[in-house]
């Protein structure tokens, strides 16, 4: 079965008794599966249905229907993307990939040797009418962890990858969610001032196209598995009377062979959807992390906490079926790291730092960066100001010994920035370590003129690669 599936002390955290419900059950994912496959196989009845009526209109055997000839057309098969040596004469995995395998992650996304993620540049585009707009422009694409560098998802070697008007894989200033799964098809959805379009991408043929619009204008994934997209779109209504709006979530099931939605169920209110893995969809609120079965049923509270932070990253580790996650509070100025076992089991991880503030989990190694907050500019538009609140610093242990003596692994020595909120998205991969490249910009408060630092994204958006072996840097940007 394939599977794919988006920090705070002691005392200002009361860890509630954890409840069974994250083990991995195999009656769970069987439910899933018979489930997926009947919703198919009612999809492939109506289809057969709808044939051999045309078939008998036409006086043409049903048979020819079975063995289409073969004309270039996208079939329910397609051809897998060819990347290398194919999967059935590799008998020992390489070393590198031991270390993730199993473990799927808010943080990444690997699929076979590919890490993808996106790349922004500000780019000056002119519409049909000559006018010309600048704005930031998303490039997805990925750097084989086998050979080093950064190839455009886009396989037209000519193509800029600037312009959505050219490029079909760009997506403008408009989004970054996107999707690649392991049939060698990429997903990616286009949001903004309408309602949003998810498109899909044939790696093999460098084709896309629209297989489905939002009813909102916003959407994301929350990845793949048994042959299905997941994700996310809402449904936004306004009152007349009042002038409030309320948007409504819904969960979909996207038939990566067909294209056709295979359920559409409406998330609870107040829940935002983790992450969905072996048949189960677990969800956090402000203060709890929940998990639900595949219809939003049986509730049970996996954690619960009080004080004023939040979520940060997760992991699942399906090697010893386990989820690991991390919560902080920036105003608390404290964070810390809890797994979920088996069993059901919650319990805090015991890491060399009182305070964590984000972290990565491999089969053998924790990754983390405590919470060491360097105050950069006062910031109008954040009550803490504009901070980095790891001072760039980054540990790891041991996984079997998370208590033992840390290694530093890096310092960014204050050139670049890994703890702004929201955007601590450092990646290690055996040797190599990327991070997204934060800027610090002058901007002029509105209202008092005054002049601050704080953190622009909205222009040029490198992803930034260290060896730590020889401690090589290099940027990976828009050409």
């Amino acid at each position: 079965m394939k599977k794919r599936a988006v920090c705070l002390c002691l005392c200002a955290l009361l860890l509630t008794g954890a409840v069974c419900g994250c083990r991995y059950r195999g009656d769970a994912r069987a439910e899933i599966e018979n489930e997926l496959d009947s919703a198919r196989a009612e999809n492939e009845a109506k289809r057969k249905d709808e044939a051999a009526e045309m078939n008998a209109a036409q006086e043409t055997p049903i048979a020819a229907e079975q063995n289409p000839a073969s004309d270039g057309a996208e079939t329910d098969n397609p051809a897998p993307v060819e990347a290398g040596e194919p999967e059935e004469t590799q008998t020992i995995k390489p070393a590198y990939k031991n270390d993730w395998d199993g473990i799927i992650s808010s943080q990444y996304t690997v699929i076979g040797d590919r890490y993808y993620y996106h790349v922004k540049a500000k780019k000056t585009l002119t519409d049909k009418d000559g006018r010309t707009h600048t704005t930031g422009v998303v490039a997805y694409v990925y750097t084989d962890l086998t050979q080093g560098g950064m190839e455009y998802v886009c396989p037209d070697p000519l193509c800029s990858h600037d312009d959505p008007g050219v490029c079909p894989f760009a997506a403008g200033g408009q989004s970054a969610s996107f999707c690649p799964t392991e049939d060698g098809f990429f997903y990616f959805a286009v949001f903004g001032t309408a309602n949003a379009k998810v498109f899909k991408a044939d790696l093999s043929k460098g084709t896309v196209k629209a297989v489905y619009e939002g009813k909102s204008r916003m959407a994301g994934f929350y990845g793949a598995e048994n042959d299905v997209v997941y994700l996310r779109v809402g449904e936004t209504v306004t009152d007349k009377e009042t002038r409030t709006t309320q948007t409504t979530y819904y969960l979909l099931a996207l038939d990566v062979k067909t294209d056709e939605i295979l359920f559409e169920r409406k998330v609870p209110d107040g829940n935002c959807i983790t992450c969905i893995r072996d048949g189960k969809i677990l969800c956090h609120t402000p203060r709890e992390l929940l998990e639900y079965d595949m219809t939003f049923g049986n509730p049970k509270t996996l954690f619960s906490f009080e004080g004023t932070g939040g979520f940060g990253e997760w992991y699942y580790d399906g090697n010893r079926e386990e989820f690991w996650f991390n919560v902080r509070d920036r105003e608390g100025k404290s964070g810390h790291v809890c797994r979920i076992l088996a069993d059901g089991t919650c319990e805090r991880v015991p890491l060399p730092a009182d305070a964590v503030y984000c972290f990565q989990l491999t089969n053998t190694k924790i990754y983390y960066s405590p919470y060491d907050p360097v105050k950069l500019s006062d910031d109008p538009y954040y009550p803490l100001g504009t901070v980095d609140y790891t001072n760039g610093k980054i540990y790891a242990v041991n996984r079997d010994d998370p208590g033992g003596e840390p290694t530093l692994v890096y310092d960014c020595a204050g050139r670049y920035y890994i703890g702004e909120p929201d955007a601590s998205d450092y990646t290690i991969f055996g040797d190599d370590l990327f991070f997204g490249k934060l800027k610090l910009s002058h901007q002029q408060d509105f209202w008092t003129g005054v002049e601050y630092l704080a953190f622009d994204m909205s222009g040029d958006y490198p992803k930034v690669h260290v060896n730590l072996a020889t401690g090589e840097e290099e940027e990976f940007r828009f050409d």
